[in-house]
């Protein structure tokens, strides 16, 4: 069998090729001159119960529409929804082929693998790849190629159902069969269709599902350029205090409303903050989300998380909910990402006012000190970030314009206002600038051109698949950051210079030359070319680069916690650090002196001095633990640790742990380890009768070793006895307190709920019982408590009564209760007694010689068939009413003389 392979995209183009081979191009036959229009009207399915989209579903219709267009090769189409949400306007750009691509945009293409029952196995969403083969006898199928998920559901439906039916928005298309299924987990699809129908429903696979209807309603040329879309107002906005950020963002597309509003207070979500940090940064290229194992694939902002990871603002293994709330403290560092506030060092001093910032990582801290540094971010009080705390959607929004509030869109110039500018055109050019605000060149920027400029604030280089930098004419640059998503190429001549060079992120190659007093990567995976710069010293954070050091440096460090960098020094450094696992330093150059401080290091550039301080973390050092024999009852336990075999002051993380479990609020991530440290703690008990009579506490230190690269623990523990207090002590303490507890008056609100709920328990029973002291003739003890409408059956003698039966029934009525005090049963009857209004059966009387008796719930005279059906709550006449099966108990079991007690 032979295989011409074409790809979904390639499908596209050949439909609409053919479409204007037939009817010539849409310009020539209508005569257009300008953009096309295109109205849908939006149907949703009956499960959203309403006719407008929210804001999940506006974000999924705009991701599957703007792939489209993508796979027709459609550059510049606008895509905007209305205020009511109830239409699609997507704006067409000069002499597009119209009729074709209006009608491929609507396809719903809802691709479903169905079995003889109705049952749906497998959708687009488990299809990763369809192409299109032919026959020996040219007859064409489609190959299918399902994700991991989907191969494994497509070999369990073939072992359920021989057949599945695989349909294209209701229509059949083929027959799938275990004789269809391919060696490598996917299907070959066979049917009655043509070439062009083969390539067509390819090229629908790969389009992607909408979750709505579209249903064209207009097409409309317009002469010139279209209408800007109308900005909803957004009621819930006028007033507020971001008013005006909000706007702004809403007229940059940056952000939607929701459902007609903006909700600025609601808390931003992961999803929205990379939503809109993509958008700011004009992202387009997406990477694979499939590690992304706390997102379905099929989430509304799926594809842009796949950007949000080629940008390297998330990591491709994030195994978060991006559904739900961000934090403020990774709120921060999605902003420091995207815009590059990356520095090898943290300005910790930055944030020496907060008191809580104990529970930020590394990065959070880090990034939380630049944008304090930089007046992006403020504290929620003077002393306190509340990093843990939520981000609104307003404060999200206010960060990000703070950052770059000369946003141009068309109509305006960079630079209208003062602060950051963020320019995302394909070249610009700086000319005879004197600035200190920030320049950010984001995804869409090819090439910077800068000449004579004296720029004291930041320039940027973020998201570009391929960048040039060109500073020259004297220019001079505060703070050079690059972190492109694929290469960059910086060159500073003509007496041109940088102050501080940053090289950031994950991606490409990037070459520097030029002149720069300090070079910072805090890159991981890139290789740096560096030949030809001049700088006085270069600090090495990130791991895995390949570095190219071509010029004279006066300090060369690699970071502790950098790992496997490989450095080519070609040229003379004055001193090199290797504090980072794994570094390799080469080349024709030499260094001064050499200070090694990690392991696995490969030092053979040739060196005046070479010396090892390798760290030796925790070898040698020791806990000893003392603890008290026992706890004594109603006691304490002091626990306390001190440390042997401490050389050197260490800063290092203590937890203690009880029961093999850390103590919450009693962890020290900065522990200073000496040789006199003591750490005490006192562990205070709640006795009770049932407790466990001993606990074990342990001490665990922690060490993070720079020179290894590895975390050191070390642990104690011990098991000290409980001595708990007699079992007299406890029943003494407990007949007092159920003593007090029971009662004979009922104050519920006569409902059945209330009985069962609030009743007493097991335990509190029988304490009261036996507390006091009643006996019967028989091995029976009934009591009917008149407070929770429960008659409990004991068994047993005086002072050993246990609880054996509980019933729920219903005493006398307010007007008519039954009486408290202690009696016996007098007499059982069968056949029970009947009125005119009802039967009761059987009877078990109490109180001799009167009428107050056990009985069922009032049946229809002369039958077992109820009718009134009260019970949990006083109702009867002084009688007792019982469920048939409690009533029928009592008659064969409690024998005549079993003492009863009312209370």
């Amino acid at each position: 069998m032979k295989k011409r392979v074409i790809s979904g995209l390639l499908a596209v183009m050949m439909l609409l090729t053919t479409a204007f081979a037939a009817g010539g191009s849409a310009a020539e036959a209508e005569g257009q001159s300008g953009s096309t229009v295109l109205t849908y009207a939006v149907t949703l399915p009956d499960e959203y119960d309403t006719d407008q989209m929210h804001d999940a579903v506006v974000e999924q219709v705009r991701a599957v529409l703007e792939h489209r267009l993508e796979q027709l090769n459609i550059a510049g189409a606008e895509i905007a929804f209305p205020e009511d949400r109830q239409t699609v306007v997507v704006t067409l750009p000069t002499d597009t082929e119209t009729d074709s691509v209006a009608e491929f945009l609507a396809w719903r293409n809802e691709l479903a693998f169905t079995d003889a029952d109705g049952k749906v196995w497998l959708t687009g969403e488990d299809v990763s790849e369809s192409s299109l083969g032919f026959a020996d006898d040219e007859t064409p199928y489609i190959q299918v190629n399902f994700t991991d998920e989907g191969e494994a559901t497509f070999a369990e439906a073939l072992n359920a159902a021989s057949t599945l039916t695989v349909t294209m928005d209701g229509a059949e298309i083929a027959q799938a069969t275990a004789e269809s299924a391919g060696e490598n987990g996917g299907c070959t699809l066979t049917g009655s269709f043509t070439e062009d129908e083969a390539r067509l429903y390819i090229a629908r696979i790969a389009a992607r599902t909408l979750p709505v209807e579209l249903t064209l309603t207009s097409t409309e040329t317009q002469p010139g350029e279209p209408e800007q879309p109308v900005v909803p107002a957004f009621p819930d906005i006028e007033g507020h205090w971001a008013a005006d950020a909000l706007g702004r963002a809403v007229a940059l597309g940056l952000l939607n409303g929701i459902d007609g509003k903006m909700l600025p207070d609601n808390a931003v979500k992961r999803s929205e903050a990379i939503v809109i940090l993509n958008r700011a940064l004009g992202a387009d290229i997406a990477d694979s989300t499939s590690g992304l194992t706390g997102t379905p694939q099929n989430a509304w902002y799926a594809n842009d998380l796949g950007k949000a990871i080629h940008l390297g603002l998330i990591e491709s293994n994030d195994s978060r909910n991006f559904d739900t709330a961000a934090t403020r403290a990774e709120a921060f560092v999605l902003l420091a990402r995207a815009f590059v506030y990356d520095r090898a060092e943290a300005a910790e001093d930055e944030l020496s006012a907060f008191t809580d910032t104990g529970s930020m990582t590394d990065e959070q801290r880090q990034a939380a000190a630049a944008l304090v540094a930089a007046g992006i971010v403020n504290g929620e009080t003077a002393t306190t970030l509340n990093p843990q705390g939520n981000l609104t959607r307003a404060q999200f929004v206010t960060m990000l314009l703070r950052i770059a509030p000369n946003f141009p869109v068309e109509g305006e110039t960079a630079g209208a206002q003062p602060g950051g500018t963020l320019v995302n055109t394909a070249e610009y050019e700086l000319a005879d600038v004197q600035s200190a605000d920030d320049y950010i060149f984001a995804a869409d920027t090819t090439t910077v051109q800068i000449d004579g400029a004296a720029l004291s604030g930041r320039v940027v280089l973020k998201g570009a698949e391929d960048v040039l930098l060109t500073a020259q004419g004297n220019t001079s640059i505060g703070t050079l950051a690059a972190d492109p998503a694929g290469t960059a190429a910086i060159n500073v001549k003509n007496g041109s210079g940088v102050q501080t060079l940053v090289i950031a992120g994950k991606g490409g190659a990037v070459t520097f030359d030029g002149s720069v007093s300090n070079i910072e990567i805090t890159a991981s995976n890139r290789e740096i070319d560096l030949s030809g710069m001049q700088a006085d010293s270069l600090t090495v954070t990130g791991s895995g680069n390949t570095i190219t050091v071509g010029d004279a440096v006066g300090t060369v460090s690699v970071m502790g916690g950098a790992k496997n960098n490989t450095l080519t020094i070609n040229d003379n450094v004055d001193t090199l650090l290797a504090a980072g696992v794994g570094t390799k330093v080469d080349g024709s150059g030499k260094a001064g002196t050499v200070d090694v401080r990690a392991v696995n290091c490969e030092i053979t550039l040739a060196a005046d001095t070479v010396t090892e301080n390798i760290d030796k973390g925790l070898t040698g050092v020791a806990i000893e633990m003392g603890v008290p024999t026992k706890v004594l009852p109603g006691g304490s336990l002091l626990t306390q640790v001190k440390f042997t075999g401490v050389t050197e002051e260490k800063i290092c993380s203590a937890q203690w742990y009880q029961d093999g479990k850390p103590i919450a609020g009693f962890g020290n991530d900065n522990f200073q380890l000496t040789v006199d440290k003591i750490s005490r703690h006192t562990t205070y008990f709640t006795f009770t009768k049932d407790m466990k009579t001993s606990v074990t506490m342990g001490f665990k230190l922690t060490y993070d070793n720079p020179s290894t690269g590895e975390t050191e623990e070390l642990y104690v523990e011990k098991t000290v006895p409980i001595e708990n207090y007699s079992d007299e002590w406890y029943y003494e303490r407990d007949v007092n307190r159920v003593l007090n507890l029971v009662s004979s008056t009922y104050r519920g609100n006569y409902t059945t709920a209330y009985a069962v709920n609030g009743d007493y328990s097991k335990t509190e029973k029988e304490i009261w019982i036996n507390a006091k002291g009643y006996s019967s003739n028989s091995q029976y003890l009934v009591w009917i408590n008149r407070a929770y409408q429960h008659v409990n059956v004991f068994q047993g003698s005086k002072g050993n009564w246990k609880l054996i039966k509980s019933f729920l029934v219903g005493t006398g009525a307010a007007s008519t209760p039954t009486p408290v005090g202690v009696t016996t049963v007098s007499y059982k009857l069968a056949s029970g007694w009947t009125t005119s209004t009802y039967t009761v059966r059987p009877v078990v009387g109490f109180y001799p010689g009167t009428g107050y008796a056990f009985h069922s719930r009032l049946c229809y005279p002369g039958t077992d068939t109820e009718y009134d059906y009260s019970a949990g709550y006083p109702v009867s006449h002084g009688c007792i009413r019982m469920y048939k099966s409690d009533i029928n108990w009592i008659y064969n079991n409690i024998p005549v003389g079993t003492t009863v007690v009312i209370f």
